[in-house]
């Protein structure tokens, strides 16, 4: 089966979010066949960092959908925006 990856802004709630601590929570409960491949934390504007990670899912119906819907049970997430998705 094909694979996807996916690219995304993860913006964090406030300021005062430890993002290195967010990334390891994200790929520690990541649903089975998707993966974190890259994270990288990023100046964004105004003091504010954004996380930009590079994810890996299963080319099927519904997938970037549930990726969505996981990152989004964090408290710590106010905004996910898709950078960029291209098949592998």
């Amino acid at each position: 089966m094909a694979r996807i990856a996916m690219l995304l802004r993860i913006m964090p709630a406030d300021q005062d979010v430890d993002l290195d601590n967010l990334i390891e929570k994200i790929r520690k409960g990541l649903p089975s066949g998707f993966e974190l491949r890259d994270a990288k934390v990023k100046p964004f504007a105004f003091g504010m960092s954004v996380v930009e990670a590079m994810f890996t899912i299963p080319e099927e119906e519904g997938a970037s959908a549930r990726l969505e819907e996981y990152l989004r049970r964090f408290e710590d997430i106010q905004e996910i925006n898709v950078l960029m998705s291209t098949r592998l």
